[in-house]
C-alpha cells in the first residue's frame, strides 16, 4: 500500500466527523492501492470512488479561518 492506516483524522474536520473522516481515509487508502492494480475496466470506478470519498472528506471539515 502506498500509505499507512491513518492515526489521526485530517486537520480541520471537526470534532463530531473525527471518526467517518477516519473512515474515509481508511477506504481512500485501500481505493488507491486497488486502483494501483486495476485492470484498464475498472480504473475508471476507482476513480470515480476515490473522487467521491475525498468530496465527502472535504464537506466534514469545519469552516476555516481567514
Amino acid at each position: 500500500m502506498s500509505g499507512e492506516f491513518p492515526k489521526t483524522p485530517p486537520e480541520g474536520v471537526l470534532p463530531q466527523h473525527r471518526d467517518r473522516a477516519r473512515d474515509l481515509q481508511f477506504q481512500l487508502l485501500v481505493l488507491e492501492a486497488r486502483l494501483e492494480s486495476a485492470n484498464f475496466e475498472d480504473k475508471e470506478a476507482y476513480r470515480r470512488a476515490i473522487r467521491e470519498r475525498r468530496e465527502e472528506l472535504d464537506s466534514l471539515r469545519g469552516p476555516t479561518a481567514e
